[in-house]
């Protein structure tokens, strides 16, 4: 039983074959190139070769064709399971849709807003109403099974951004540090400008 692969002399430039028994796995031998003549004169050298071992390329399945007529080509596990895993990632990323209903994002905050006097933010505050959405959206996201990383994706945020939320239960834990209603050096200015 021989095993026939690929390796790298200079990576992306100059390619050999390197031969191993696979019943000892020891190396066998080391060929300069991954050309089929090279191979197939190699093994045409020794007919007592019954079972070669390959990865799927063209050119070592010329080589074997050619130079062993008589051994049996079959693919190594390794390439097996190789190719299995790249088949069945492709399959679940055709049919992820399949997977995991679409959430429904929601168009109102689920929750019925509260009073202006229990919340730091005013219920018209644009940030205020652009955080609660968020949080609603992230949310229903994660509820919907999502992972946080798919949902940062999808909503184009940060993923620590989407940790934060995630970890707030109520949206109005998020409202903290500049946007409370502390008091500030503009607070005698404040009717004036919200007049401008």
């Amino acid at each position: 039983m021989l095993g026939v692969d690929e390796y790298a002399q200079r990576k992306g430039r100059i390619y050999g074959t390197i031969l191993v028994d696979v019943e000892t796995r020891r190396p066998v031998d080391l060929l300069p190139d991954r050309e089929a003549d090279t191979l197939a004169a190699w093994l045409s050298e020794r007919p007592e070769i019954e079972i070669i071992c390959q990865d799927r390329a063209l050119f070592y399945a010329e080589g074997a064709t050619r130079g062993a007529p008589q051994a049996l080509q079959i693919a190594d596990r390794w390439h097996l399971w190789h190719n299995l895993g790249e088949a069945a990632e492709k399959c679940v990323y055709r049919h992820r849709a399949c997977l995991r209903p679409a959430p429904e994002s929601p168009q109102e905050p689920t929750q019925a807003p509260e009073s202006p006097t229990a919340s730091p933010w005013p219920t018209s505050h644009r940030f205020a109403e652009r955080t609660r959405a968020k949080h609603a959206t992230v949310h229903a996201l994660l509820a919907a099974g999502h992972s946080k990383r798919s949902v940062a994706r999808q909503l184009g945020m940060g993923l620590n951004t989407v940790l934060r939320f995630s970890r707030a239960t109520e949206p109005e834990q998020l409202f903290t540090g500049q946007w409370q209603s502390r008091p500030t050096k503009l607070d005698a200015y404040k009717h004036y400008l919200d007049q401008r």
